[in-house]
């Protein structure tokens, strides 16, 4: 079969994997496309690639280009962009998949343009689905899991002397509130404890027009001595080796997100999660097994205290983290993202 996906962010291809760091669904793209090659699937990707070319069996093409398309695809996908849902393409199954939250104020325009070019739903979080207009309902959906690289799985030993933390926050979603108690009580209790916060926009040395990033920025300064550290983000291998180095991952964001990417590929990784509650991140730790989940600011505290001094929990949690089977890799995924596309072909 052959699919064609259309993603209108950066410029990236399957080789940035090994060059930068990139978004998270940017990743979740490139896998699942490679994924696709392996089983013998075309796959053509259309977005802002700086020049076009043909990477791990994937044709990587600027997206001003669609419209010479050679041949009608089986699959066409249209990623997250609602602008791009009149593009005239003509496939056996036409999926939009929502990856994150889209603006619905012309959300009867949108709801218009799936419905008169035929598309589906293709979806990974019941969170996002739930807060579409209620006119959405009518429009056939395709759930599909996000997958996680094989990588992730690889069996390593933890550095368990180590007593180090990472947050891969965004920067204005919890932040603030996990360094308040990391400097009031954590930094106390354990003073050589460290906190490693991954952020392209707080390690950037100069200030932005945001004035609760810039905020933000002078308070980490502030407290540098408090084992509070900004580091860059890293490209998906050199990231995969770092997490060894942690004893928990720290997600102090009470809003859902779409799809915890870093929270699943830590758990599969092995490292715990010690979360604040929000709507989906049961869907991904099991609370008192693979990570704690909790609101209250001194049990936060607590459980990350815990999970940087006590080898016997660490280790406990570790172990049960890559056992979670909420967390699956590509193929498994994959495979039953076929069965459905097969059926809705079939039955179109």
């Amino acid at each position: 079969m052959h699919f064609v996906f259309l993603e209108n962010s950066i410029d990236f291809t399957s080789s940035s994997l090994n060059f930068k760091a990139i978004d998270s669904f940017q990743r979740a793209l490139i896998h699942f496309c490679k994924e696709l090659v392996s089983r013998n699937h075309k796959i053509t990707v259309f977005n802002n690639t700086s020049s076009n070319k043909k990477e791990d069996g994937i044709d990587w093409v600027h997206l001003s280009e669609i419209s010479n398309l050679p041949d009608d695809p089986d699959v066409f996908i249209v990623c997250n962009d609602t602008n791009f849902l009149d593009v005239t393409i003509k496939a056996k199954l036409k999926l939009f998949w929502i990856s994150s939250t889209i603006n619905i104020s012309n959300y009867r325009g949108i709801l218009i343009n799936l419905l008169k070019n035929k598309f589906l739903i293709l979806y990974h979080s019941d969170n996002l689905i739930s807060n579409l207009p209620h006119n959405f309902e009518y429009i056939p959906k395709i759930k599909f899991k996000i997958g996680v690289n094989n990588d992730f799985f690889k069996n390593q030993s933890f550095n368990i002397n180590n007593c180090n933390a990472l947050v891969t926050s965004h920067p204005l979603k919890g932040l603030d509130w996990l360094l308040d108690i990391w400097i009031n009580i954590i930094s106390l209790k354990i003073p050589w404890a460290e906190v490693h916060i991954y952020s392209h926009t707080l390690y950037k040395k100069s200030f932005v027009n945001n004035i609760k990033i810039n905020n933000l920025k002078l308070k980490l300064f502030k407290y540098k001595n408090n084992g509070i550290q900004i580091k860059k983000p890293e490209k998906e291998n050199e990231f995969i080796q770092t997490l060894s180095n942690y004893r928990v991952h720290i997600n102090p964001n009470d809003e859902a997100s779409p799809f915890p990417f870093s929270i699943v590929e830590s758990q599969a990784r092995g490292l715990p999660i010690v979360s604040r509650e929000n709507s989906v991140i049961y869907d991904y730790v099991y609370h008192n097994e693979t990570g704690f989940i909790t609101n209250d600011p001194n049990n936060f505290a607590k459980k990350i205290m815990d999970l940087l001094t006590d080898n016997s929990l660490f280790l406990r949690m570790n172990s049960n983290a890559k056992l979670n089977n909420k967390i699956n890799n590509w193929k498994t995924e994959v495979d039953s993202f076929e069965k459905k596309i097969y059926e809705n072909i079939i039955h179109r």
